[in-house]
């Protein structure tokens, strides 16, 4: 009974538009009766079927017409306050009424169902845009998820999920969107809101799967570039060794023949000088093998960098403790700036800083100027050192190899190496993105 009365009292607001505004209507115009015709009657009651029909449907407005027909027949159609025609006019125009208010209805009706079809497509348009932007703007993949899924439960105004561990079970209630092939990730979605909204929804399931593949392509391309780079920076780093190896080698050789031809007869002080000079190119290759031994260890090569973060002076300490027969001299002629934070692996930044304070060492003067930071988008570590016109050749000193191993260094980190030359200073300048 309870049901039943709720569900009368619900089409109260219809009931009284179909059964009192017609009534009421004719009521208005009764005192008018002398001087209106019954047709200025019924075109003010085909206006109130045209709003009925556009808010309440067809069906409710063809009730309030013929409602309408029999309240006009009864107050303004002689003989009054029955249902007798005398007038065969009349009938004619009562049939035309019905049909107007019949025709009214079914097109107000029509009109507002393709005004509803408009709006919804507008709507799910809408939402298929901003998450097409939202995950256009996301570059990782849980971001995309959590986007999906709080956009999604905003259109529908239901708790939408997107799941990427495990796939989840469909109930009843509950159905589940795979995306991607194999599945990368689950909507978890109302079967209501299925069936309501299945272009929104299995639009977004496209544009996940298309978001997922484009990341991977992405991931692909970037590690490709890396492999590239790596490619490069190893020929390169190949070059290099093999030109910085053939000069002190071939001293070597020259020396110890001389040594060895029995031909050849030499005092003890050119044998001595023979002697330090195999000894000094020696330790110019040992130099070379030492740094070939730090890009074994740190994988230069084939490494994935470690990130983390640390303060400038754990590095500088870092890069000094790796030239520890030199870390002296550099010491005192080194003049830091202020703590900073940096961001990057530490065990291949400070292979590069050791690099370019030895360089600096070699091939310029005191003071030596480090700076570290970031300015913006960029860490740096910046070193200058006056120009040094009495420095030893760089081939015998392995410049070249030090200068690719900062090179390659800064590749793993997607930033850039380059020394910068004027008339008095030289800096070499190592950045990456932050």
């Amino acid at each position: 009974m309870a049901k039943a009365r709720r569900v009368s009292f619900s089409y109260l607001p219809e009931l009284a538009g179909t059964l009192l505004a017609p009534l009421l209507i004719v009521l208005l115009c009764l005192p008018l009766r002398n001087w209106i015709s019954p047709t200025d009657v019924a075109m003010l009651q085909l206006l109130w079927v045209a709003w009925q029909a556009q808010h309440y449907g067809w069906r409710w407005a063809a009730i309030t017409t013929l409602v309408s027909v029999l309240v006009l027949n009864w107050c303004f159609v002689p003989p009054y306050y029955t249902f007798d025609v005398h007038d065969a006019s009349f009938f004619i125009s009562f049939v035309v009424m019905v049909v107007l208010g019949l025709l009214i209805s079914l097109l107000s009706d029509q009109s507002k169902q393709q005004l509803k079809r408009l709006r919804y497509a507008m709507s799910q348009t809408r939402g298929m845009y901003m998450l097409a932007k939202g995950l256009g703007q996301r570059q990782n993949w849980q971001q995309q998820c959590d986007y999906t899924s709080k956009l999604l439960s905003r259109r529908l105004g239901a708790s939408v999920q997107v799941i990427t561990t495990a796939e989840p079970e469909s109930t009843a209630d509950h159905s589940v969107l795979a995306v991607g092939s194999p599945a990368t990730a689950w909507i978890l979605v109302p079967s209501a809101f299925l069936i309501s909204h299945p272009t929104l929804l299995h639009t977004a399931q496209s544009l996940l799967a298309q978001s997922y593949a484009r990341l991977e392509l992405s991931e692909k391309a970037q590690q490709d570039r890396v492999k590239a780079q790596l490619e490069q920076q190893k020929t390169m780093l190949l070059r290099s060794l093999s030109h910085d190896l053939r000069t002190p080698l071939a001293t070597i050789m020259g020396s110890s023949s001389m040594l060895a031809d029995p031909e050849l007869q030499f005092s003890t002080e050119q044998r001595q000088q023979q002697a330090l000079n195999i000894y000094q190119q020696s330790q110019i290759l040992n130099q070379h093998f030492e740094k070939v031994l730090e890009l074994s260890k740190a994988q230069l090569t084939g490494h994935h960098i470690q990130l983390t973060n640390f303060s400038s002076d754990d590095l500088v300490a870092g890069a000094l403790a790796r030239r520890g027969d030199k870390a002296t001299q550099l010491s005192a002629s080194l003049h830091c700036s202020a703590a900073a934070s940096l961001h990057g692996d530490l065990e291949l930044l400070e292979i590069a800083l050791a690099n370019m304070l030895e360089n600096a060492l070699y091939h310029g003067a005191a003071p030596f100027e480090l700076q570290m930071g970031h300015n913006g988008s960029q860490f740096y570590i910046r070193l200058t050192n006056a120009l040094n016109d009495q420095a030893p050749s760089q081939r015998d000193k392995g410049h070249g190899l030090g200068v690719n191993i900062c090179r390659a260094v800064a590749g793993l980190h997607q930033g850039s190496f380059e020394l910068q030359h004027n008339s008095q200073h030289v800096t070499a300048v190592l950045e990456w993105p932050r």
